[in-house]
């Protein structure tokens, strides 16, 4: 039986992460792009900029409450561009509420407080952080799935409604 270098699965947990970070930003970038330009609050392409090691993990917080906000714009401006407004209330009460700010605000603090939690146990390693840690990322891995899918669903719903 053949045994790997653990540098070949660090390479490849880290061409993983690539991916599935660029498939997210991704979402968001096309979130925006579902947006009419003026209604929204950033522009799509700064959605990348959150790759940017420390300056990304403060920039997700702007993107997630502009995103929000950009989405809301939308749905009261296709709303107040209907003769009747929307053909179904459900989904304008839904999508004025912001739907993604508040997860996405979570997983944006859950991830940072586990990032500073986790470099604290650099420095101190015999804490007893080291018990909390894997709780808030895994909660926090949790708020950003959920927050991506209700990005995409939003995306849709704004689509649909452009159509």
């Amino acid at each position: 039986m053949r045994t790997y270098d653990s540098g070949y699965l660090q390479i490849i947990l880290l061409l993983v992460f690539v991916v599935i970070a660029v498939l997210f930003l991704l979402t968001q970038q096309n979130t925006l792009k579902a947006v009419k330009p003026e209604n929204r609050l950033m522009q799509p392409g700064l959605v990348w900029l959150q790759l940017i090691p420390l300056f990304g993990q403060i920039w997700q917080f702007w993107v997630v409450i502009r995103i929000a906000g950009s989405i809301r714009k939308e749905i009261e401006f296709q709303e107040g561009d209907s003769i009747l407004g929307s053909s179904d209330p459900r989904v304008v009460e839904r999508l004025s509420k912001l739907p993604t700010q508040a997860v996405g605000i979570v997983y944006c603090i859950s991830s940072t407080i586990g990032l500073g939690m986790n470099w604290f146990l650099t420095v101190t390693p015999d804490s007893s952080l080291s018990l909390i840690i894997p709780v808030i990322f895994l909660g926090g891995i949790v708020c950003w799935i959920i927050y991506w899918v209700r990005l995409a669903k939003s995306r849709k719903i704004l689509v649909r409604g452009a159509a």
